[in-house]
């Protein structure tokens, strides 16, 4: 099955992890720990994207422009956007922040931008903490 129905019947209590490892071998053991790395931040309004812009993408204020405005265009279709804000310096050099109206906004930007292929590298969209943005905090 996929991985909702998997997730769905182990937090039902249908599917016990425990009788996996036991039928398993021991190499099995670990694929539960990956499970957390897909959402570690809960569902917030603010999206982090990552792999979409290089520093040379940075560096040139008329190309700068050009991808806060492109990213606006596309961006506004997932829902209400609020904010971009795309840090040319810092630890989060290279990383797109969108601010939306709701989490809801939020998680069909996730959905329709995770992944995708943007010049050649595979595009991460994930929650992104609303304190530390507001901070204007931008690690990790």
């Amino acid at each position: 099955g996929n991985w909702e129905d998997i997730l769905a019947k182990f937090m039902s209590g249908e599917l016990q992890l425990q009788n996996v490892a036991t039928q398993a071998p021991a190499a099995a053991a670990p694929a539960p720990v990956a499970a957390p790395t897909i959402a570690t931040q809960p569902p917030t309004s603010i999206v982090s994207l990552k792999q979409m812009l290089t520093a040379q993408d940075l560096e040139d204020d008329t190309e700068y422009n050009d991808i806060l405005e492109d990213t606006r265009d596309e961006c506004s279709s997932f829902g209400t956007l609020k904010n971009i804000v795309i840090p040319r310096t810092g630890p989060g050099a290279t990383k797109i922040f969108l601010e939306y109206l709701s989490n809801e906004d939020a998680e069909r930007a996730i959905s329709g931008l995770g992944g995708r292929t943007f010049d050649g590298r595979k595009v991460e969209a994930v929650y992104f903490d609303p304190v530390k943005f507001a901070n204007q905090d931008y690690s990790d």
